[in-house]
C-alpha cells in the first residue's frame, strides 16, 4: 500500500498490463525506483497506484546479426557487463555517476527521466532506438525519436508499458559526449550523441541526439539534414553543428544562460563528429 493507494508487483507481464489498462494515468511504473523518487520529490507527484517491474523477466541484453534488444528493467550494471555494445550507449551508461545508481537505476527508467537526466536516451536517439509498448492486446512499437511529446508527457496509451528497447541497425560510428558542473559527476548541463555510417568519406546515415537543453532528449533534425548524403569535411561540420539548437526552446536554468547552453550542444556535436571522421 502507498500513501494514497495500492502497490504491486508481479511476476507475470498480462498482470501489469492489467493494472496499467485498469488504473490508466493513475499508475506510477517503477523498477529501480530512481526516477520515481525524482518525480515524487522534485516534482510532486503523487500517484494512487505504484506498479513495480522488478519481478518481471525484463532484465536482459539480446544480440542478433543486425541489431539489440535490451529489456526495460536491464540495469545499467548490468548493460556495462556486455562488450559488444555501441560506444555511445557504453559511453553515456559509464558517465551515470556512482555504482549503487548503476545497480540501481534501469536503461527504461532512463527514458522516462527528465532532464537534466535522460543520458542513456539521449545516446539511443543518435542509434535511432525503438521502443517496445506492450499492454493487455499485445505490442506496439514506437520510434524514440518520436516519442517525448512535452515535459513527463510521451506518446504512450494508457494502458501500455515499456518493454524493451530495439536497436535495428547499429551504426558502423557513434559516440557520446556530456558536460557537468564537476569533472566526474553532477547533473548534465548538456549532452550529445551521433551515430552514424561512413562509405568512402560520404556520410550515409547519421542520427544526432541532444540533451540537457530541454525537458527530455531531441533529435537534430536541421543537423542531419545537412549531413545526410554529404562528403564529409571541416566545413559540412561547421555548417552542420550551427544548427544543432535550430527551432528548439532551450530552457534557461541555474547559473546556465541560452545562449551558453546553445554553444556547448554545438561543440559537443562538433567534437564528436571530428572524432568519428578521424580529424585531427
Amino acid at each position: 500500500m502507498t500513501e494514497d493507494g495500492l502497490y504491486f508487483r508481479f511476476n507475470e507481464l498480462k498482470q501489469a498490463t492489467d493494472v496499467k489498462k485498469k488504473y490508466g494515468d493513475e499508475v506510477l511504473v517503477v523498477a529501480g525506483g530512481t526516477i520515481a523518487t525524482q518525480l515524487i520529490t522534485r516534482f510532486g507527484l503523487r500517484p494512487k497506484v505504484i506498479l513495480s517491474l522488478e519481478n518481471l523477466p525484463l532484465n536482459y541484453v539480446k544480440f542478433s546479426k543486425t541489431g539489440i534488444e535490451i529489456g526495460a528493467t536491464t540495469t545499467i550494471s548490468k548493460l556495462l557487463t556486455f562488450d559488444n555494445l555501441p560506444n555511445a550507449l557504453v559511453q553515456a551508461a559509464q558517465g551515470v555517476h556512482g555504482l549503487t545508481l548503476k545497480e540501481m537505476a534501469t536503461v527504461g527508467g532512463n527514458i522516462f527521466s527528465p532532464s537534466p537526466g535522460g543520458d542513456l536516451a539521449t545516446a539511443l536517439l543518435a542509434l535511432n532506438a525503438d521502443l517496445v509498448l506492450a499492454r493487455s492486446g499485445g505490442k506496439r512499437v514506437v520510434s524514440l525519436s518520436k516519442f517525448y511529446k512535452n515535459f513527463l508527457t510521451y506518446n504512450m496509451r494508457k494502458d501500455e508499458i515499456l518493454y524493451a528497447i530495439k536497436i535495428s541497425r547499429v551504426p558502423k560510428l557513434s559516440a557520446f559526449m556530456k558536460l557537468t558542473p564537476y569533472t566526474y559527476s553532477g547533473p548534465t548541463i548538456c549532452s550529445a550523441a551521433v551515430g552514424m555510417d561512413l562509405t568512402d568519406k560520404k556520410i550515409t546515415r547519421i542520427a544526432i541526439g541532444v540533451g540537457g537543453l530541454t525537458p527530455h532528449p531531441y533529435r537534430a533534425a536541421a543537423a542531419e539534414k545537412i549531413l545526410k548524403d554529404k562528403p564529409i569535411s571541416d566545413q559540412i561540420i561547421e555548417n552542420a553543428t550551427a544548427k544543432v539548437t535550430e527551432g528548439i526552446q532551450i530552457r534557461e536554468e541555474g547559473f546556465y544562460s541560452v545562449e551558453y547552453k546553445s554553444k556547448v550542444a554545438q561543440a559537443l556535436v562538433k567534437k564528436i563528429l571530428y572524432r568519428l571522421a578521424g580529424f585531427n
